[in-house]
């Protein structure tokens, strides 16, 4: 338990109903406004539908500004204030090594996702893949896109658009997805092919998990969080620069990953 130093500045930073990680990049763009003031920050993420039946405290071991219950007069941080470093293009001040320092995982979690990650079996090299499916290629809701008229955020790439662009020497390739679609697509490749993605996974809505009040299990998070640890291990990572998950991955990468970007 952190406790309130009242001398210092304090501030709550409230997560929104967006997609994981481009609350993630905001909340980085947060983080580098203040991590070299005097100040203790708490994290709401009580309207989140990621963070309801997990508490995010339970996930994340956040540096030691940051408590875990919130302190008398601080000051809210505005809705979407922080969205611009959720935008692609932006480029963030901070070391690789302080953004790996905030999104660090608590041992416990961390546990859990080495556990998941082991039963995969991957082998030392191997290519990841994260092919984008549902509301980002507009094949499910998406109020933003709708309003400005376009079909989606991203064109959508077939499995080969992402082969032809990968080192085809490494025949295993690690498939993040939210869709199984996608790694039907792989099977006419004689290819070892590893995903998480489940039969059941037929594409992401934010929108719909909104309007449906869709809270996300812990094994959805251990799954998620699972990926992008595969991600960061990776010889070559092959996705979109448009996706906030490509960046959030690509910022906190110790690794001498090959990023490829199909946009």
């Amino acid at each position: 338990m952190v406790t309130c130093n009242f001398r210092k500045k304090n501030y709550i930073y409230k997560l929104t109903k967006r997609g994981l990680c481009s609350e993630f990049n905001g909340l980085l763009g947060f983080y580098e406004s203040v991590i070299n003031t005097d100040c203790q920050v708490f994290i709401d993420a009580s309207g989140s539908q990621y963070f309801k039946s997990v508490s995010i405290h339970d996930v994340f071991k956040f540096p030691s500004f940051f408590v875990d219950s919130p302190c008398d007069n601080s000051t809210v941080i505005p809705k979407n204030k922080f969205k611009y470093a959720a935008v692609r293009g932006y480029k963030t001040k901070l070391t690789t090594q302080q953004i790996s320092e905030l999104f660090s995982y608590t041992d416990s979690f961390k546990q859990k996702l080495n556990k998941n990650i082991t039963k995969l079996s991957l082998p030392s090299k191997y290519n990841c893949f994260h092919i984008r499916r549902g509301d980002k290629v507009g094949e499910r809701l998406y109020r933003w896109a709708e309003q400005k008229g376009m079909k989606g955020e991203s064109t959508k790439y077939s499995f080969q658009n992402y082969f032809e662009k990968s080192n085809q020497s490494i025949e295993t390739i690690f498939i993040m997805s939210d869709d199984y679609a996608s790694v039907l697509e792989s099977q006419k490749y004689n290819l070892n092919i590893k995903t998480l993605t489940t039969e059941e996974q037929t594409g992401h809505s934010t929108d719909l998990d909104t309007d449906n009040g869709r809270h996300y299990k812990e094994e959805e998070l251990i799954q998620f969080f699972s990926e992008i640890e595969i991600a960061k291990q990776s010889q070559q990572f092959i996705g979109t620069k448009s996706s906030n998950i490509f960046r959030y991955i690509k910022s906190q990468c110790v690794k001498d990953v090959e990023f490829i970007s199909l946009d």
